[in-house]
């Protein structure tokens, strides 16, 4: 028993040995002097406001350089889309003027196919007299 209980003095000793200097080597010391200067002062704290302040700034005008390119872009895309819209419209036009023309021709062409048909009977009319004289002719010839 007693073999038992120095074995576990022993053992705990040890232990306790090897926790405190694990402790006291590499974890924080057991007494500081460092635990005075942990808050902050007010400059301290204005800096880090500052430096808050700084970074959202920054960040502000990156993302309106970025808006910026991209109202760049949509400047340019108006642009173009303004000079598509005067050639459709410049397109229209012409096409109205193709359609006007197209129009007038046709009517040119319907009178002249009208003067046309007035002049082949005309020309039937003017045949049927000679072919009927020239059968009078043939039959006062005969």
């Amino acid at each position: 028993m007693l073999k038992n209980a120095v074995n576990f003095l022993t053992c705990t000793t040890v232990a306790s040995i090897l926790v405190l200097t694990q402790g006291l080597l590499g974890g924080s010391p057991l007494f500081s002097n460092d635990g005075v200067a942990v808050a902050l002062t007010q400059a301290e704290k204005q800096q880090k406001r500052t430096a808050r302040s700084v970074a959202r700034a920054a960040k502000a005008a990156a993302q309106a350089k970025k808006l910026a390119v991209k109202a760049e872009k949509a400047k340019k895309l108006a642009a173009a889309a303004k000079k598509a819209k005067k050639a459709a419209v410049k397109a229209v036009e012409e096409a109205k003027k193709a359609a006007e023309k197209a129009a007038m021709a046709v009517s040119e062409a319907e009178r002249a196919a009208m003067i046309a048909e007035r002049a082949a009977k005309q020309a039937a009319e003017v045949a049927a007299k000679a072919a009927k004289e020239a059968e009078e002719r043939v039959e006062q010839a005969e």
